[in-house]
């Protein structure tokens, strides 16, 4: 089962590798769901409680469930870093989280899937959190990515940090390269980095153009906030509305793919960065029986929800029991 479904998310990825697409070649559109410190536990199939997740369950029941799955690391720049490379994130001189200040990034060196699609003729988009490096040289513009918007960083890193008020400055939102406002309202961002990707998908297809979208969401990492739509919708408080609007945002991606019946020519995929965090408890995820979260290398740190669909290609409603990792998705 493992090397059946990791072979086939990781054909689908390389098919992307080729110089000189021929009009014969499949060339499938790539949509990966990237979350922030959501726990191994967080997602109906999973075992979530007090909070129900009916699209991720759906994406499980059509596509392959990882029942132990890893990141490289469990924290965010370094966990990003090998999903997109296919590295450990040591290799690349990542190490941790990247803060405002700092002045590196994800080299302009190293090969990213957005590249390769890019070489092979693919619309390449990122909404959400970036974390690779807010300096200009490093942003998602200059890794493959036709368009970016989003944070070039953690949600937290801004003045109204609870432990660190004074330690960050305004939270920047930018538009490929050019910041156009500070301290962004974050009540509309899984809602707004939704559409931004539903009409990413629906420009790409009318213009005759495989795809890659790496929506990664600023949520649930602290500080928590969901929009008025979803405010109070789930038994379990701020952190249950949050999960249950990702839940909606894949649901909208979900909807769009069949409205386009393009579903059967893209790999879907849903993954966390991290664990959760713990320390922040009511506002953080769960892992179950698993031990520790963000931040460790134990289970719940390092574990995480990994969902993928493919549909003709992958068994509908298969799960997989071996371990695999982020750094398997991209070769």
């Amino acid at each position: 089962m493992l090397k059946h479904c990791l072979a086939l998310i990781v054909v689908a990825i390389s098919s992307c590798a080729t110089q000189h697409p021929s009009n014969s070649s499949p060339r499938p559109n790539i949509i990966i769901v990237f979350t922030d410190d959501q726990g191994w536990q967080d997602v109906g199939v999973y075992g979530a409680k007090d909070f129900v997740t009916p699209n991720l369950d759906r994406l499980a029941s059509e596509g392959v469930r990882f029942t132990d799955f890893y990141v490289s690391q469990p924290v965010c720049s370094a966990s990003r870093a090998s999903l997109l490379t296919g590295c450990y994130a040591n290799r690349l001189g990542i190490h941790g989280a990247l803060n405002p200040n700092s002045q590196t990034g994800l080299k302009l060196c190293e090969v990213t899937i957005a590249e390769l699609c890019k070489q092979r003729g693919y619309a390449t988009a990122n909404y959400g959190k970036w974390h690779l490096g807010n300096l200009v040289q490093f942003l998602p513009t200059r890794q493959g990515f036709d368009t970016f918007e989003g944070i070039p960083y953690s949600n937290d890193m801004w003045p109204q940090h609870p432990e660190s008020p004074k330690a960050y400055p305004p939270l920047p939102y930018l538009i490929n390269e050019k910041i156009v406002r500070h301290t962004p309202d974050q009540t509309q961002f899984t809602t707004d980095f939704t559409h931004l990707t539903t009409q990413f998908i629906r420009k790409s297809h009318a213009e005759g153009n495989p795809f890659f979208v790496y929506l990664a969401h600023p949520m649930p990492h602290v500080p928590l906030y969901v929009s008025d739509k979803f405010a109070g919708s789930s038994e379990q408080g701020l952190y249950g509305d949050v999960i249950q609007e990702i839940d909606w945002s894949v649901g909208e991606i979900m909807d769009t793919l069949e409205e386009l019946n393009i579903e059967d020519d893209t790999l879907l995929i849903f993954c966390s960065d991290n664990g959760p965090w713990l320390s922040y408890g009511n506002h953080a995820g769960a892992v179950a029986n698993l031990r520790e979260g963000k931040g460790t290398t134990f289970e719940g740190g390092i574990r995480v929800p990994f969902i993928a669909r493919f549909p003709n290609k992958i068994k509908a409603g298969s799960v997989c029991n071996e371990p695999a990792m982020t750094i398997d998705i991209f070769p």
